[in-house]
């Protein structure tokens, strides 16, 4: 049987920056949300412009980290897909 203890180690780092990238974006959309359930209770208390604003700009930025983070799978779902084609052609050789 092939030894894959050199492929972990090569590819452990890779894999520890996808995660933390993932994780640290997940924190930042859990803190968005909890901003944006407290943007829009104030604004259906006050209905205020202000309010308003305050509510859609958080929207705004709720967008572009789920964009980021959707990004992130996608690239740590190809970097697993590569790492098993890898995986596959030692398998086929040995």
């Amino acid at each position: 049987m092939k030894d894959f203890s050199d492929w972990k180690g090569r590819n452990s780092f890779n894999l520890e920056n996808f995660n933390k990238e993932i994780m640290e974006q997940n924190m930042e959309h859990k803190l968005l949300v909890n901003k944006f359930s407290e943007a829009m209770n104030k604004f259906a208390s006050d209905r205020s412009f202000e309010s308003c604003l305050d509510a859609l700009n958080i929207t705004i930025q709720l967008a572009n980290v789920r964009g980021n983070l959707s990004k992130s799978f996608e690239h740590y779902s190809k970097y697993l897909e590569n790492e098993i084609k890898i995986l596959e052609r030692l398998i086929q050789t040995n």
